[in-house]
């Protein structure tokens, strides 16, 4: 009797395991390393004396001018908020229709950049700009100019906030927000 009762309770056991779905084939193990998760600009050190909107990643800054991002890491797909800012004591001036680059940080390529000689460079592969009409704007003292750039729609970005390069496509990796006219500062990010 004892063992006709413990021969039920193992069929139950077994019949709940197999519909729970801990019984499964070996070969359907599931992946169990989480995604990474962006950094929010929580834990961004900003410094003393910058006058951005809050909540953002600024770079370094070069005359008082700040390249800043929303967060220091995105997921393709996601909306990347960037700008610029002038935490300076004069007026700035930016030749239009492209005041910032958008690039991506290649490696093993020839060539290297100034800043690093690893083996890699900087490739564009967008640009923003305030207007094309090809005039001198100026961003004064606590002024700051924001893009939002929605690479989900990437491929059909032509005509907006930001326009590819080429045939650019997003892929995991280093990027960088580098302002070109006259007074070369950037800021990376990544694309997780």
């Amino acid at each position: 009797m004892k063992l006709r009762i413990y021969s039920y309770i193992a069929t139950i056991i077994l019949v709940v395991l197999a519909t729970a779905g801990c019984l499964e084939p070996a070969d359907t193990a599931v992946n169990a390393t989480p995604e990474p998760t962006p950094e929010p600009c929580e834990t961004c050190t900003v410094p003393e004396g910058f006058c951005g909107p809050p909540g953002v990643c600024p770079g370094e800054p070069v005359n008082g001018v700040y390249v800043f991002t929303d967060k220091n890491a995105y997921r393709i797909g996601e909306v990347v908020e960037f700008g610029i800012v002038n935490c300076g004591e004069e007026r700035r001036a930016f030749v239009t229709p492209d005041p910032w680059w958008i690039q991506r940080w290649v490696v093993n390529t020839s060539g290297c950049t100034p800043e690093n000689c690893t083996g890699g460079m900087w490739e564009t592969i967008g640009r923003s700009g305030i207007s094309h009409t090809g005039d001198i704007v100026y961003l004064y003292p606590g002024d700051n100019w924001t893009v939002q750039w929605d690479t989900a729609s990437w491929d059909a970005a032509r005509g907006k906030n930001v326009e590819p390069v080429g045939n650019s496509t997003l892929t995991p990796g280093t990027y960088r927000i580098w302002i070109w006219n006259g007074i070369n500062i950037s800021k990376e990010f990544e694309f997780v």
